[in-house]
Formats: structure tokens, C-alpha cells, sequence
């Protein structure tokens, strides 16, 4: 009998549990409930003010064409027609609508997992096919240009110049930058700790000269009761928009045409010098942080000396 009653326990507890559908509440109310979620999932400030941005965005657009936006009544052809043709008709790129996309493919498929509405709308939703554009980067004699525009009199241009310098040798996104604190920098190690993209830390190794210019930085910054590492003059965190605003000034007074000057051109500059100087994929995925080789791949196939050297062995007009 106590047999029979233990094994009749052993099934109960291998029966999955029917979970109660919970009605999901209006859009607005979802969206703090999805991003609660993400706060115990413990994912980066950043990663949370993209979702909320992006969400946001998309109630308010929904809103402005009339369109019912309570979760159970979105539809696949919502998004299809009030949210991607929509974005397009306003002659947004595809790269913009897709980043819309994949914030909302997250949200929608969150309030299926917990029940909240019966399906996703998002279930035969593919992202927009983007327009493969050439990856832009600066020549050395742009980039010589660049650095000769901070007045290395003043800390603001010391500080600009700190920046670009590790930028260029490091080629870390502008946003893993101003979330460095000085205590990141392992001096013995010759390596910085940054904090990547879904709050993945890496290593990435700096040379010579970047640690040279970085310890002419610091000693310049002195100690502040703030730990970034990049301040402004009031001793406050220096932003993301900052970096940008100073960048794209510098370009202006070198007069660089042709080339956007921003932070992620920096970045594609640092891969396109490394795998002309024979980096191979992984060492530069890591050092970049990709979770895919594919970006990588672009740029060995982009920047790859080999590839000139095979196209000056095939080209129809050489051989002539």
C-alpha cells in the first residue's frame, strides 16, 4: 500500500503543471511589467533604457494612428502595418526599425511565456532585410589630423586626446567608455576590464603608448570622489552624447570630408588596421566584443590584405 501511494506521488510530481492564464493588463502596464522582469534578470541599465525607449516609442506611435493598443488585440498585421510600414513611410532605415523590432519581439514574447496573451504577434515577423552599406572608416592621415585638434594645454584636450588614443587602440564602443572607472585599468596586466553589451565583461589588452598617455591622464585627473574614469571640468561622468559632440568638432577643424567622425568609426578603424596587420577572427571578436563572428567576418573580408593582393592577380583590366 505505501508502495502504491509513493508511486502514485512520483507521477503527480512528473504532471506538468497547468498554469493559469493571466490576463495581461493595458500596454502601458505591461511594459513596467516586462521590464521588471528584466530587473531581476539583472540585465545592464543600458539594455533596460533601450527596451523602455524602444516600447515607449512604439505606444506612443500606436496611439498616434488610432490603433487599439491593449497587448490581446496587437496582431501580426499590426506590426507589419502601423509599426514597420509605418516607420518605413516615415523614411526611417531599416537598422532603426529593426532595433524597434527586436525590443518588441522581446516584450511580446515575455507576455506569452507567462500567459499574458495566448500568442505573440511576432510569430511570423521577420526584421526588415538592411541595406549592406561600406563600413566607413578613417585613413592614417585622418586620423593624424584628428589628434592634432585637442589643445593638450588644458585638461578637457588632454582628456580628448586620452580618449581617442584608447579608442583607436582598443576599439571599445563609446558606451562601455564612459562606463569605465579608473579602477578598470590593470596597469600590471597591461589589459582594461570592460563592461560589455548584456553586462559581459572582457579584457582588452592596451600597449604601450595607450598606457603611457593613460597614466599622464589619470595623474592629471587626480582623486575625485567620482570613479568614472572620464570626467568633465565639474568632475561628473563625461557622457556618451559628449564623446560624440567632441569627436565630430575635431573633424570639423580637420576638415575631414567623406567619413563620418564618431565613436563607432574609431571602432571601425581599430578592425579594419587589426586585420591589415593580421589579426585573425577570434583574438579580434573577443578584443571587439561580438557574440557572433559575423560582423568580424565582414570586416577580415572587407579590410583583408589578401583580398587586394588576389584581385590585383585576377582583375580582367590588369591583365589585359
Amino acid at each position: 500500500m505505501l508502495r502504491l501511494a509513493r508511486r502514485k506521488n512520483e507521477i503527480n510530481r512528473d504532471m506538468p503543471v497547468r498554469r493559469e492564464r493571466v490576463e495581461a493588463e493595458d500596454f502601458d502596464v505591461s511594459i513596467s511589467v516586462f521590464l521588471r522582469n528584466c530587473r531581476i534578470k539583472n540585465l545592464s541599465e543600458y539594455t533596460m533604457r533601450y527596451y523602455k525607449n524602444e516600447l515607449i516609442g512604439t505606444l506612443r506611435l500606436l496611439e498616434m494612428r488610432r490603433v487599439d493598443t491593449h497587448p490581446t488585440k496587437i496582431t501580426p498585421a499590426t506590426i507589419k502595418e502601423d509599426v514597420i510600414l509605418a516607420m518605413m513611410e516615415a523614411g526611417l532605415k531599416a537598422t532603426t526599425i529593426n532595433t524597434r523590432l527586436r525590443a518588441l519581439r522581446a516584450f511580446f514574447n515575455f507576455l506569452e511565456a507567462e500567459g499574458m496573451i495566448d500568442e505573440s504577434p511576432f510569430q511570423n515577423i521577420s526584421l526588415v532585410k538592411a541595406k549592406k552599406e561600406v563600413i566607413q572608416t578613417f585613413t592614417r592621415e585622418q586620423i593624424r589630423a584628428l589628434f592634432e585638434q585637442p589643445n593638450q594645454a588644458t585638461f578637457t584636450g588632454i582628456r580628448d586626446y586620452t580618449i581617442m588614443s584608447l579608442m583607436l587602440d582598443t576599439g571599445i564602443r563609446a558606451r562601455e567608455l564612459v562606463d569605465l572607472s579608473v579602477g578598470d585599468i590593470r596597469w600590471e596586466d597591461n589589459t582594461i576590464l570592460v563592461d560589455g553589451k548584456g553586462n559581459k565583461e572582457r579584457l582588452v589588452p592596451m600597449q604601450t603608448t595607450l598606457k603611457r598617455q593613460l597614466r599622464k591622464y589619470v595623474a592629471i585627473r587626480g582623486t575625485l570622489p567620482a570613479e568614472s574614469l572620464f570626467v568633465n571640468i565639474d568632475d561628473q561622468t563625461l557622457s556618451k552624447r559628449r564623446i560624440q559632440e567632441f569627436i565630430a568638432l575635431y573633424g570639423r577643424r580637420a576638415n575631414i570630408q567623406n567619413v563620418r567622425c564618431s565613436p563607432h568609426t574609431f571602432r571601425h578603424t581599430f578592425a579594419k588596421m587589426s586585420v591589415q596587420n593580421g589579426a585573425d577572427v577570434f583574438a579580434l571578436q573577443k578584443i571587439l566584443g561580438h557574440t557572433s563572428l559575423e560582423m568580424v567576418r565582414n570586416y577580415v573580408n572587407l579590410f583583408s590584405a589578401d583580398v587586394a593582393a588576389k584581385h590585383k592577380k585576377f582583375s580582367p583590366l590588369e591583365n589585359l
